[in-house]
């Protein structure tokens, strides 16, 4: 009862989502495997973050004792903000992950359908037989457009309806031609041997373009990881030894002789800031530049920001509160 009471919580804030993103979530659900109707996730993602977001204003409210309503507001809506591309990018990733399982079983599927084909199977009975548990979401879309098929629905129609629940244009693709060489009563068993091997290779090939190019990964992980902070830190280090110095030359020959003044524009307080931010903005364009690299889409990386984030922003602290004073305290 209380299921129920929660999913018409739920539907009736999905009701404030616009047409297009219900419509964009329906695909992204469908594509997702799920069995969830587009309002109930818009409603269910709202009311989380509305939760979130209310807890972060009373955390900052009561613990740190911020009273400024516009702080607070801020906190809020950025809070909300986040939780709400977290539950969506949660949404993504699953989806992605499906495609990638569907899409490494695929040549073994259908290296299975057309050797059933050549022992005589029909195409309808041979795709039926390759339903097996390995191919994992493959399995049920099989069980589920045989079962179909079997019914009053066409099996063609059932075919190019399971592609548009996959997001893969490899699956799309491959899905048409097994629709078109049936109705033009081409010799499908060759044609889906030579489609398996065709993804086989574009399969490795893909996998050699990721490994020419992991040098290049490794490479921008250490910069943002370790030259970034490091050199952010050493900024803020001779930020701090030139108002240190500034304050005990004040007044004297040596200050006008090489421009130290009281007041520089720059304070080590201001640059620390900017440094957190730095590190903050650079972590998220380089999650983006790696989930291009690697998989050819932005959102795929996302999925390393945070650890490029609590990383970068770690072994900062670490080297501006310990490394550089003992070392400079080792010079001295």
């Amino acid at each position: 009862m209380a299921k129920t009471n929660l999913k018409k919580v739920y539907y009736a804030l999905g009701n404030f989502s616009p047409k297009g993103i219900n419509r964009h979530l329906n695909e992204m659900i469908s594509f997702a495997g799920l069995d969830m109707d587009a309002k109930v996730w818009f409603g269910s993602a709202l009311l989380v973050s509305l939760l979130f977001g209310i807890v972060a204003l009373l955390f900052a409210w009561i613990i740190l004792e911020i009273l400024n309503p516009s702080v607070l507001l801020a906190v809020f809506i950025l809070v909300f903000i986040l939780t709400f591309s977290i539950l969506y990018l949660t949404l993504h990733f699953r989806v992605e992950d499906r495609r990638k399982r569907i899409e490494h079983v695929l040549p073994d599927a259908l290296q299975i359908i057309a050797s059933n084909i050549r022992a005589g199977a029909t195409p309808l009975v041979a795709l039926r037989m390759a339903a097996r548990p390995e191919f994992g979401p493959l399995e049920e879309e099989i069980k589920y457009v045989t079962a179909k098929s079997l019914g009053i629905g066409s099996f063609t129609d059932a075919l190019l309806e399971m592609s548009k629940r996959i997001k893969s244009e490899v699956f799309e693709r491959t899905v048409a031609l097994f629709v078109v060489s049936m109705r033009s009563g081409g010799n499908l068993a060759i044609l889906l041997e030579n489609a398996a091997e065709d993804i086989l290779e574009s399969q490795e090939l893909k996998r050699e373009l990721v490994a020419g190019t992991n040098m290049y990964i490794v490479f921008i992980v250490f910069a943002v990881l370790v030259g970034t902070p490091a050199l952010l830190s050493i900024s803020i280090q001779f930020v701090s030894l030139v108002s240190s110095l500034q304050e005990k030359t004040i007044g004297s020959s040596l200050a006008s002789e090489i421009g130290l003044k009281l007041g520089s524009p720059i304070s080590a307080d201001f640059l620390f800031q900017i440094s957190l931010l730095t590190l903050i903005l650079t972590s998220f364009l380089v999650s983006l530049l790696i989930g291009v690299i690697h998989d050819g889409k932005e959102l795929n990386g996302l999925r390393y920001f945070v650890i490029f984030m609590i990383g970068s922003l770690a072994i900062f602290l670490l080297t501006k509160e310990y490394i550089l004073k003992v070392l400079l305290s080792a010079v001295r």
